[in-house]
């Protein structure tokens, strides 16, 4: 079921993989209604059903599943890289509801926190830190503030620069 829902969202297929999402998530809530509170793989299953809304841009719907994923990751993993794309998802949602003055915090912070975890990121969650910077981007000129827009297009284009490769030395 993961992969297919992977799928669907590598696909594009918003909505399909939010439908399957929010049936396991009406599983879980029922098999386990007081396990789930705190558990790691239920924040990773919140966050994945926010990251499916935010690409159909259903900000509203995507709050307040981001919101409960922050809270769980914020009280079981305060300082891992997945906490800090947590606030920087939810402060996306925020930002897609003009939400500014809300999101800026969240996206700063989450951005930040993943910028100085980068190197516990595994390769596949790389894009991740881009996503962050693309939202600041956004937050920035939605705001109207073209000197922090441009700033943050520079990171953004920093980010997306691939790695110079070290020379072997001989």
């Amino acid at each position: 079921m993961q992969t297919l829902i992977d799928v669907y969202i590598l696909a594009g297929e918003h909505v399909k993989a939010v439908d399957l999402l929010l049936k396991q998530l009406a599983g879980v809530r029922k098999s386990q209604p007081e396990a789930y509170q705190y558990h790691a793989d239920y924040a990773d299953f919140l966050a994945r059903i926010g990251r499916a809304y935010l690409g159909l841009k259903q900000w509203n719907e995507a709050e307040p599943h981001l919101r409960e994923c922050a809270t769980i990751r914020e009280k079981t993993q305060p300082d891992d890289w997945d906490t800090f794309e947590a606030r920087s998802l939810l402060g996306g949602s925020l930002l897609g509801q003009k939400k500014y003055a809300e999101a800026e915090p969240l996206l700063l912070a989450g951005y930040e926190g993943m910028k100085k975890q980068q190197a516990t990121i595994p390769p596949q969650g790389k894009i991740r830190l881009t996503g962050a910077v693309e939202r600041l981007v956004q937050l920035y000129e939605g705001m109207e503030k073209p000197d922090d827009a441009a700033k943050w297009q520079k990171e953004l284009e920093a980010a997306k620069q691939p790695a110079t490769p070290i020379a072997p030395q001989p």
